[in-house]
């Protein structure tokens, strides 16, 4: 039961700095939230490795006022060897640098790998399902149901962007 507290522990303080750095409009903090050759699938882009999450994020920070995100407590499935995955829900309050808010709902499904007692980001993929105005009169959208957790989609998921500014990720 330690190992498993002490996991979702320090899976909460990822989350903790992931909103932390986003509030912050930190690219290389979030950067530094994924392990290295960790893989970010979000409003339609694909990043692989930490130098494109902070690549990206460079590029979606400016076109924002402020980003808040509010993390739900993450259903937490431990892994073998430092590993664990998770189930997130997630709902984000922002603002456009034009001055329209923007408050998506989403579920983040997550795989983590704890590196020297940090644990970071290996694999996740938001999916919105909800995409508008904070008053909810935008767009609801239907989503795969992987079934309870700790079921998860596959790897190569797709990942839509429903924001109409998702991350660019630069060409390799």
């Amino acid at each position: 039961m330690h190992e498993f507290v002490a996991a979702e522990c320090g899976i909460r303080q990822l989350h903790a700095r992931y909103v932390d750095a986003i509030w912050r409009k930190d690219a290389a903090a979030v950067g530094n939230c994924f392990a290295e050759d960790g893989e970010w699938r979000v409003g339609g882009a694909v990043m692989r490795g930490r130098e494109q999450v902070v690549a990206a994020m460079g590029n979606v920070f400016p076109r924002f006022t402020r980003i808040l995100m509010t993390f739900r407590t993450p259903i937490v499935e431990l892994g073998e060897g430092g590993t664990a995955s998770a189930r997130t829900y997630v709902t984000e309050n922002s603002v456009y640098a034009d001055g329209k808010p923007f408050a998506p709902i989403g579920i983040y499904f997550e795989r983590f790998v704890c590196e020297a007692g940090v644990w970071r980001f290996k694999w996740r993929l938001f999916q919105t399902n909800y995409a508008g105005p904070p008053d909810l009169s935008g767009s609801f959208f239907e989503v795969p149901d992987y079934g309870a957790p700790p079921a998860l989609p596959p790897l190569d998921e797709i990942t839509i962007d429903r924001s109409g500014s998702g991350p660019k990720v630069p060409a390799q």
